[in-house]
């Protein structure tokens, strides 16, 4: 039994050869390449490099036309002179070939300062006082032919003509000695930079194509070393081969141990292609994971760069921020959710004479009066929810024992996953402040009661006055009295405004609460605005019976100044709506008008003390922007809430809500 054994080849030549003849081709192909962008931009620079040099012969050529010019014109003046002097015409012949010389060289000067206008209207002037220059000269001559006297005046325009000449002729020679030096000064370089930039493509282009080269040259040794492991691979493959033929005719003795020796061989070969078949798979696998590990270091590097400056950056931020605190005049202290001060500045050592190790560490209590301990815990807790306290205005404990207003803005502090894990608080001494406003409140209210009692007995006078010629014939008399009487309302409300402002901000505005019936309320006041305001139709919108228990007369002041409000305000508007109901646990009530609206950014300080919406339409409405805060006031002390909604040209609705009795 014969059997024959062939080894393949574990090698294949082909994706070698291809890679081979990719580089020849790219590396010849770019070299090509460079050396066409090479020749291109040189022969641009070339090109711009010729242009400039024409340039500048071009501007040597006007200058030495413009000194031909002015040397001929000093010819015919010195042929002209010579004339004169003696009277012989001999001397004229200088003055005779320079008229049409002149003419030339000036139209030459045209032709060629045609690419520029500025010298165009210098060569103008020139050919202008050129001619002049001339007519003088001929005038002269004309003169001394017919034997007339030359006067020195003549001589004087002559002289002044020249120089004129000369000026134009300067003024001309500068322009073009500018575009001159322009002109040199751009073939300089051109001429400097053209060599650079040709040598440099050359390096360029060399070093590319020694780039070529060398990765044809390490291609080629890569095809020379597979070729021998190829020829190598071969070699064993026929020793191989003979050995087994050899085995085959000795095997050929007995079959049995031809068989035995066969399935040996067989198994052999199969494992040992098997173990080739795994030794290159594993190769492949190790190499695929050595470049995905080294694809890895190469993300964790630039992940590292991005995180060291992210560090830097925050370390300046860092700087920055810590200069701010410390620098601020306002008292910024950090702490824990424990109350423990974890941070004092300057401005904190300033405002409360505590010093930074004084503090730290040390409860926040320490500067909060014994009879306001209730309002740290109530604190924390809002904080701990992430909620910001802004402008808290309180009283706290220096370390002289001082009790000092303070406006406290507070912060909480969340880490990167957003938890709260402290708080910042912003201190303010408002004690100058308060103090202020005391002084100012006193005096409104004083100057308020003051105006109080002569403005009664005015009113009193005014409404004597209207009873006494109610059925007088003169209309306006009676129309007099009528306005007086409502020029003393107002300033009896305003007076009355201040001095509520006055009570709130002393705290005396006393609430006395009853029940009632708010629908008859609101009727009451929409009885007196129908007395009172004729342009204006009320709709009142009510279901039910609804009862409070609130200070009646202070309720009736707010509806009064919604209504009075919703008549100032839409002065246009005919309709005002108001509404009564009982939603859940409150009454709501609203006065809606149809007047010009409020504007977006002034809705959330219209409830302000002595805010006013600054528009072109309410800088001529009389009022002092009380009116909506004593309303705001008011209706907080009852426990209730009021608001706004608005839109600018349409309409206002102003709502508030009193807890259901």
């Amino acid at each position: 039994m014969q059997v024959n054994h062939y080894i393949y080849p574990l090698f294949s030549a082909s994706p070698m050869m291809n890679k081979f003849d990719r580089s020849l081709r790219l590396g010849y192909g770019f070299s090509i390449f460079i050396l066409l962008m090479v020749g291109l931009v040189s022969w641009l620079t070339l090109n711009s490099l010729l242009k400039s040099n024409r340039a500048v012969a071009h501007s040597g050529e006007v200058m030495q036309k413009l000194e031909q010019l002015l040397s001929t014109m000093k010819d015919a003046e010195t042929g002209q002179r010579g004339y004169l002097l003696t009277g012989q015409a001999k001397f004229l012949e200088p003055y005779n070939g320079a008229y049409k010389q002149a003419g030339d060289l000036g139209r030459q000067l045209q032709a060629l300062t045609a690419d520029n206008a500025g010298q165009q209207a210098n060569v103008a002037a020139i050919r202008s006082i050129l001619q002049q220059r001339l007519d003088i000269l001929q005038k002269l001559i004309d003169k001394k032919r017919q034997g007339l006297a030359v006067a020195p005046a003549d001589l004087d325009a002559s002289k002044a003509a020249m120089d004129g000449f000369r000026a134009a002729i300067a003024k001309a020679e500068q322009a073009e000695r500018v575009l001159l030096q322009e002109r040199s000064s751009t073939l300089e370089r051109y001429s400097s930079l053209a060599p650079t930039f040709i040598l440099l493509a050359l390096l360029v282009t060399l070093g590319i194509a020694a780039y070529s080269y060398l990765n044809v040259i390490r291609d080629y040794r890569d095809k020379e070393k597979l070729r021998r492991e190829l020829v190598q691979s071969e070699e064993e493959t026929q020793a191989l081969n003979e050995e087994l033929t050899a085995a085959n005719e000795e095997i050929m003795a007995t079959n049995e141990e031809l068989a035995n020796i066969n399935e040996t061989l067989e198994q052999r070969v199969a494992e040992r292609t098997r173990a080739l078949q795994d030794s290159e798979q594993e190769t492949q696998a190790l190499n695929e994971e050595l470049l995905s590990i080294n694809e890895e270091m190469i993300a964790t590097n630039e992940e590292l760069h991005a995180a060291n400056d992210e560090l830097r950056q925050a370390d300046e931020r860092s700087a920055k921020l810590a200069a701010i605190v410390e620098s601020s005049d306002d008292a910024i202290i950090g702490k824990d959710l424990d109350g423990l001060v974890t941070a004092w500045n300057r401005g904190a050592e300033i405002i409360f004479g505590y010093k930074e190790a004084d503090m730290v560490g040390y409860s926040i209590l320490k500067l909060i009066p014994e009879h306001l301990h209730h309002e740290e815990p109530v604190i924390l807790n809002r904080l701990r929810n992430g909620e910001k306290i802004d402008h808290y205005e309180t009283v706290r404990q220096t370390a002289d024992g001082r009790q000092i207003n303070v406006s406290l803005t507070i912060s909480p502090i969340r880490d990167k996953a957003g938890n709260v894990i402290g708080v910042s608080k912003i201190a303010r001494d408002i004690t100058e402040q308060k103090r202020d406003e005391e002084r100012k409140n006193d005096f409104i209210g004083m100057a308020s009661h003051e105006l109080k009692t002569p403005l009664t007995s005015l009113t009193a006078l005014v409404q004597v006055m209207q009873l006494k010629y109610k059925g007088h014939n003169d209309p306006f008399l009676l129309q007099a009295l009528g306005k007086a009487s409502q020029q003393t309302k107002k300033m009896s409300n305003l007076i009355n405004g201040f001095l509520n402002v006055s009570r709130l901000e002393s705290g005396k505005l006393e609430i006395s609460k009853t029940g009632f019936d708010l629908t008859a309320l609101i009727g009451e006041q929409l009885e007196e605005m129908r007395l009172t305001v004729s342009s204006h139709q009320f709709h009142f919108e009510v279901n039910a019976e609804l009862t409070v228990i609130a200070d009646r007369d202070k309720i009736g002041s707010v509806i009064s100044n919604l209504l009075s409000n919703a008549v100032k305000y839409s002065p246009k508007g005919k309709n005002v709506i108001i509404r009564a109901e009982k939603q859940a646990d409150v009454i709501q009530v609203s006065v809606q008008d149809e007047g010009m609206g409020i504007r977006r950014q002034d809705l959330p300080h219209i409830f302000d003390r002595y805010y006013r919406a600054g528009t072109e339409h309410t800088k001529h409405i009389a009022g002092f922007g009380v009116g909506l805060y004593i309303c705001a006031e008011i209706i907080q002390r009852h426990d209730g809430r009021i608001w706004a909604d608005s839109e600018k040209g349409v309409g206002s609705t102003f709502l508030f809500t009193l807890p259901v009795s």
